[in-house]
């Protein structure tokens, strides 16, 4: 098994281990995406066979944290190019063409779709590596950055008085902690806009945030 403990920084939680996906992780991971995910549609998960197919074309895009043999955290992703201001109708008009996925090698953009952390592994720094990983993808392909829809679980209880807009400022201003989009924050992730319908998602009634972290080394040449 290809572990990258060569190439980045240990976690405090030394027992965690982090790989590239490969065929024997992809029905444990797949069920992990669903454990994180309960009331996502199966259609806007990822599942073992989606999986296998991301394995097959661009493993090194898919990140696994282990605690032993099993998978508690994961990040998918594919290079595609992008237009922040004309994106598909739906993330799956991004992932795939023609039912095949749209992994492009020479794309400007890592797009990461799904991500989670296994509900008992959580605040342990295990989403922290996974993004530590990623990044160096981004950086390491010199790709422009890594763009993804952030869900916002954090929506729900404040919907009522929020508008969406008004949502994502109070969560940038760190006046609102939401679950996903605060660690994202905290990880050098910048807010573009929100999008609705890109993904079903009851709990933020379908909005999520499309969020950009900018490659640094390309940035400091410009």
């Amino acid at each position: 098994m290809l572990e990258y403990t060569q190439r980045w920084p240990e976690t405090v939680m030394t027992e965690i281990t982090y790989t590239i996906i490969n065929k024997s992780l992809c029905e444990p991971v797949g069920e992990l995406v669903d454990l994180c995910f309960p009331d996502m549609p199966d259609i806007d998960k990822y599942d073992a066979e989606d999986l296998a197919e991301l394995e097959a074309v661009f493993p090194q895009g898919t990140i696994v944290a282990l605690d032993g043999d099993k998978p508690v955290g994961m990040g998918t992703g594919i290079f595609v190019d992008l237009d922040f201001d004309n994106l598909p109708p739906t993330e799956n008009d991004l992932l795939e063409i023609n039912n095949e996925s749209a992994h492009n090698p020479a794309g400007d953009y890592y797009y990461g779709s799904d991500f989670c952390v296994h509900p008992d592994y959580r605040g342990r720094g295990i989403g922290r590596a996974i993004y530590v990983r990623r990044k160096a993808l981004v950086t390491d392909n010199q790709k422009l950055g890594f763009a993804a829809a952030a869900v916002l679980p954090g929506y729900l209880h404040h919907k009522h008085e929020l508008n969406i807009d008004q949502y994502l400022e109070k969560v940038k201003a760190k006046e609102i902690f939401d679950p996903t989009l605060s660690m994202q924050i905290r990880n050098g992730f910048k807010i573009i806009r929100p999008v609705q319908h890109f993904f079903t998602y009851p709990k933020s009634d379908n909005w999520a945030a499309l969020i950009f972290w900018e490659n640094p080394n390309l940035a400091e040449q410009g």
